[in-house]
């Protein structure tokens, strides 16, 4: 009999449900701008339409999502310069952008960005500090993994507080074989298509301000095109033979501080612990949005 009424419950509970129909509310695009000046290289400014949460992601809202109408200046103290719309390789994918291929970013300067579209105006600025070369690189085996491992390097940093640094590091050699599916035709192809940064590949000064010391950092991953060396054994880690391009950057407290948080927030993501909030932009006015100034010098090492 107890049975019985379970059963009859459960049918109950089911036939009474009742569909409820809501309206999602609906929020003004807000534009976002992804800017950077650095030493030797054209400025450039990209700049999107936020998304709601709700709306569709295809390839026709992708699209729409650019701005490819606004006018962008960028001032360095003394010349105001119109940036010119094309579309421009960024990270190997074809993009539209804002720049100006006649400058090139100069240390020591201070720049302004100005952003106009329909009646909203945005405004950042950035400076390219003087970067702090590295004194030396080397590869290291990691434990007991005879061809895998870190990247070293000897560093001595100014004994002025305030400074900041990212490093980045490019695989420009090819794979030599391929691997399994769907990565079986990767042979001769270029390791990585630009320069990545790892997580916690930023920092300040504050825990080693004027002192010299030895840091290894791992490889990062393209977070747009994942490699057959991603995952399992070798993820993280570089590989004896490998060539690597190291680029390392002096940058600004505020660029710092959103890096750090944009990289919480991607180990973060999906965790019920995490504390949301908003990324610290340095971008003001009707949008929002980061404007990366960067110092960079490079150096290659043959991981042996």
């Amino acid at each position: 009999m107890k049975k019985l009424f379970y059963i009859l419950s459960i049918l109950f509970m089911f036939s009474c449900q009742k569909a409820i129909e809501f309206d999602l509310p609906t929020t003004n695009p807000t534009l976002v701008i992804e800017a950077t000046v650095e030493n030797d290289i054209p400025p450039r400014v990209i700049i999107t339409k936020s998304q709601g949460y709700f709306d569709p992601f295809d390839t026709v809202s992708l699209i729409n999502m650019f701005v490819t109408d606004a006018e962008v200046y960028l001032n360095d103290g003394v010349n105001n310069f119109k940036l010119n719309f094309e579309i421009s390789l960024v990270n190997g994918l074809p993009l539209p952008v804002y720049t100006y291929r006649k400058i090139v970013g100069e240390f020591g300067k201070n720049y302004t960005l100005n952003v106009y579209h329909n009646g909203d105006t945005l405004t950042a600025r950035a400076k390219i500090p003087q970067p702090i070369e590295m004194d030396s690189l080397w590869f290291e085996a990691y434990e007991a993994l005879d061809s895998l491992g870190f990247i070293w390097a000897n560093f001595e940093d100014p004994d002025t507080v305030g400074n900041c640094y990212r490093w980045f590091a490019q695989r420009i050699n090819s794979y030599t074989y391929n691997y399994d599916p769907p990565f079986d035709n990767v042979k001769g192809t270029m390791k990585d298509r630009r320069p990545l940064a790892p997580i916690g590949s930023s920092t300040d000064d504050k825990l080693f301000n004027g002192l010299k010391f030895d840091f290894a950092f791992p490889r990062g991953e393209d977070g747009a095109a994942e490699g057959p060396d991603d995952e399992g054994d070798e993820e993280a880690f570089f590989k004896r033979g490998d060539t690597v391009l190291v680029k390392s950057t002096s940058t600004t407290y505020p660029v710092y501080l959103y890096v750090r948080a944009m990289e919480n927030a991607a180990v973060s993501n999906g965790s019920i612990f995490s504390s949301p909030g908003n990324l610290p932009y340095n971008v003001e006015g009707d949008g929002i949005g980061i404007f990366y100034g960067y110092g960079s010098t490079y150096d290659t090492l043959i991981c042996e």
